[in-house]
């Protein structure tokens, strides 16, 4: 048996427990099990998910970003898989990229990281060309999203997923759900990123 983030090979001895147990949780080898889970706590009004530490996650999250290594997101599946057989939403959509940035890289790397972890979600926000998030960060600064012009649901969504890859300040997360808020008052929001700085 693999470590289903890592990919280590995990040697188990034979127990009850283990031979008969049901297998809902992950497999995970021992670093990684210390290391990552479907971690929760609250930011302002809502309630954010997350895999890992940052520290942990960092170099598999550069890679997705800047080097286009997609492929490596294939480690996130299972998590993702486990995440919405546990908790369930009737809206998931993402944080946007804006079209400068995408541009640059060429993709957009929280849309293709769903697409390879079989996430299915909604484009529903859109932004303009900003400052990195580091930037902002120290500038304490606001995002400017909006909902995507023309954008229409069946159905009034009562849970609202946000997903991003890390959060540092939550400024980015807190910003689109302001808006999605605005035009679902009643809806509960919360977030789920692959890591917390």
């Amino acid at each position: 048996m693999k470590c289903m983030y890592c990919k280590k090979e995990i040697v188990e001895k034979l127990s009850f427990n283990n031979v008969f147990s049901k297998k809902d949780s992950l497999v995970l080898c021992e670093e990684c099990k210390y290391n990552i889970d479907i971690n929760i706590t609250e930011l302002a009004e809502y309630t954010l998910y997350y895999f890992g530490d940052y520290e942990f996650l960092k170099e598999i999250i550069y890679n997705i970003k800047y080097s286009g290594a997609i492929h490596k997101a294939e480690r996130f599946r299972e998590l993702f898989s486990l995440f919405f057989k546990k908790y369930k939403f009737n809206l998931v959509t993402i944080v946007p990229i804006n079209n400068t940035r995408k541009y640059s890289r060429g993709f957009d790397h929280i849309a293709q990281l769903c697409n390879v972890c079989n996430v299915k979600y909604t484009d529903t926000l859109q932004c303009d060309y900003r400052e990195k998030q580091s930037k902002l960060h120290k500038k304490r600064e606001k995002h400017k999203f909006r909902i995507i012009d023309n954008l229409s649901f069946e159905k009034y969504p009562k849970r609202i997923l946000i997903i991003d890859d890390v959060i540092t300040s939550g400024n980015t997360l807190i910003s689109c759900a302001e808006v999605l808020k605005e035009r679902f008052p009643d809806a509960e929001i919360c977030f789920l990123t692959l890591a917390k700085s």
